[in-house]
């Protein structure tokens, strides 16, 4: 019978030995004997080293397996010797692969590994973000990044790319600090490369340069080159140039349709001017063509209508009539002018040798409207209770015509032929009136509804010819 034992030899007995004290446990461990009084065989089993979980031991004198090296692609792996789920190193580029996980370049594609690259829709390398940043191209507004060069505009905040634009720095392609490039254009005197640098679409010697109404340049908010807009008031752009509205053009017309300045077809003679307002004197017209009145404002007893000569800049006119009102709830209210009231008595007055009454007007148009609606109001010896003569009985109920008043200056005319008459009306005799009589005008009044409140501008009042 053979006995298996091992002898260790203790540390106290390198007293006996000529070597120091530092035994070499393999050298002093030994295995004797085929086998133990069991029958199994000393040694045998399999080891976990934790490195790969492949090595084996088969007992005895036999080799270490190490399964990572064994040329072989074992169940765990993706490939031989590598990936899956196994410890071994991770697939080099071409070899197979099921996940990105078996890959050193963390790619799988179509089952192979794949280098990466700035195109492969995968943040890898030393990317950033996904295909941006790092040895890729700059990444774009909100995407992730380290440092400024990762960012397309060369601004790096807070870990994500963000608009260098309100850096508060000069930077990436800006001319001047957040603006020029690629940014908003610069203020004048600001730093600049070229004109689109500039809001005033002028760089001279590398500086933003003031723009003016004579520098040949669309800039400011002109409506064509050095007129209209800011200009307008020096320079208003002639007939057939771009308009923006009707105070960039000479004519004070801006075609809706065309989007430029037409001509103003209305002519008005000196003498047919009822008042064009530069005077300042609303207690009388000017005495032109023997009407003689003044102008007054009037309303329904419920409130009080105003009105003032007040200062305007519509080319060469600088004052207009200028009428509120507000909170009426009777019939309303507005303003107006006698026409032949410069005595006790109010007299009709002889309007036959025109066709109708032109005006300008603009309105404070309230924030839920568009337009103010406004009535021309023609009375005459038929429909004027208070003139010398009326024939009516059932009065007040004169020829008018409505017309909307925006915002922004418009020329007005209501010919004659167009006035209809307000229902209600009869003469002394209980017939209706008969129509509009010309020839016995008393005033032009303006008439607004009850219930609206109104800021309303009026200008250059005048007599048509046919």
């Amino acid at each position: 019978m053979s006995f298996g034992f091992k002898v260790i030899i203790p540390c106290a007995v390198s007293l006996y030995l000529a070597a120091a004290c530092t035994p070499d446990l393999d050298s002093l461990s030994a295995t004797y004997g085929a086998g133990n009084s069991s029958g199994g065989a000393a040694g045998s089993g399999t080891v976990d080293e934790g490195g790969s979980g492949n090595e084996t031991s088969s007992g005895g004198s036999a080799p270490v397996v190490d399964k990572c090296a064994n040329n072989k692609k074992d169940s765990n792996e993706s490939d031989v010797d590598c990936g899956g789920t196994s410890l071994c190193d991770r697939c080099i580029a071409n070899t197979n692969c099921k996940a990105n996980r078996d890959c050193e370049s963390e790619y799988c594609l179509n089952g192979k590994c794949t280098d990466p690259s700035c195109t492969d829709e995968i943040q890898n390398q030393d990317e950033t973000g996904v295909d941006c940043g790092g040895s890729c191209l700059p990444c774009d507004i909100n995407a992730p990044c380290s440092v400024n060069m990762d960012c397309s505009g060369q601004y790096c905040l807070d870990g994500v790319c963000a608009n260098h634009c309100l850096s508060g720095k000069k930077e990436a392609d800006e001319t001047d600090v957040d603006c020029g490039g690629k940014c908003d254009p610069c203020d004048d005197k600001s730093g600049c490369k070229d004109a689109d640098d500039c809001k005033s679409k002028i760089c001279s010697n590398q500086k933003c340069q003031v723009p003016t109404c004579s520098d040949s340049v669309l800039n400011q908010d002109e409506s064509s080159t050095d007129c209209g807009g800011a200009c307008a008031p020096t320079k208003p752009c002639a007939v057939g140039i771009h308009c923006n509205s009707e105070a960039d053009c000479e004519s004070w017309i801006c075609s809706a349709t065309t989007g430029k300045c037409v001509a103003d077809t209305v002519v008005v003679a000196a003498g047919d001017i009822i008042d064009d307002f530069e005077d300042r004197d609303l207690s009388s017209i000017p005495p032109l063509g023997g009407r003689v009145g003044n102008w007054y404002a009037y309303g329904d007893p419920s409130s009080v209508a105003t009105q003032e000569a007040a200062t305007v800049n519509r080319g060469a006119s600088k004052v207009a009539l200028r009428t509120k009102g507000k909170d009426f709830t009777g019939w309303g209210s507005g303003v107006g002018v006698d026409l032949n009231h410069g005595s006790s008595d109010k007299l009709p007055w002889d309007a036959s040798a025109y066709a109708g009454v032109t005006f300008w007007a603009r309105a404070v148009v309230p924030a839920d409207q568009t337009t103010v609606a406004v009535m021309v109001v023609m009375p005459d010896i038929d429909t004027d209770k208070l003139v010398k003569g009326a024939t009516c009985s059932t009065c007040d109920h004169h020829y008018l015509k409505g017309v909307q008043i925006t915002a922004g200056w418009q020329r007005f005319v209501v010919p004659f032929s167009d006035l209809t008459l307000e229902p209600g009306g009869v003469q002394t005799n209980g017939m209706p009136v008969p129509a509009f009589n010309k020839a016995a005008v008393t005033s032009v009044q303006f008439r607004l509804a009850s219930g609206q409140t109104y800021d309303l501008y009026i200008d250059d009042v005048a007599f048509v010819k046919p």
